[in-house]
């Protein structure tokens, strides 16, 4: 295989993609006189753009229904959910966060200041699949309790049906 090739990656979601993932272990072996490497790994990746679809939609919808503003929406929602959850998940992003709190009992201001934009630099973008749907059920339910039902648009029905049966 040639050094300046983009290697392979395969999501071995299904037998098929599986089969071709291991024909391609085969040409690619039979091709080279290289040595190869094959690395196997838990699915990390980030929030996928339905998800994102969907949740920008569900912002939109709660901006409307609250007379507040879609970043407005966006920036509560990340204060009561998204942070809590990257404070758990993230070691890095939890001790940035104490560090912050240490200033709320010295300098409220410049404490609110920071936190502020803390939350407005915590991003969606940085949530893997796992966490966003956890975030969009947080946020599902903080509606529900407020006495709105989220709808969610036909084409993004069957994002929640797939993180329903995981």
């Amino acid at each position: 295989m040639d050094k300046k090739q983009k290697p392979l990656y395969f999501r071995l979601v299904s037998d098929e993609v599986r089969d071709n993932c291991v024909k391609a272990l085969f040409m690619a072996q039979q091709s080279s006189e290289e040595v190869l490497e094959v690395v196997i790994q838990p699915e990390s990746r980030k929030r996928s753009l339905a998800q994102n679809r969907l949740y920008w939609s569900w912002v939109t919808q709660w901006a409307n229904h609250t007379g507040d503003s879609e970043d407005r929406a966006h920036h509560i929602f990340k204060y009561k959910f998204l942070v809590t959850i990257f404070y758990r998940d993230d070691e890095q992003y939890a001790a940035m966060c104490d560090s912050v709190k240490v200033l709320k009992g010295i300098d409220r201001g410049h404490y609110d200041k920071i936190a502020a934009h803390v939350i407005r630099q915590t991003s969606t973008t940085d949530a893997s699949v796992k966490q966003m749907t956890e975030y969009l059920d947080r946020v599902e339910r903080y509606c529900y309790a407020n006495d709105f039902k989220l709808t969610i648009p036909q084409e993004l029905q069957w994002v929640r049906e797939t993180e329903q049966s995981k």
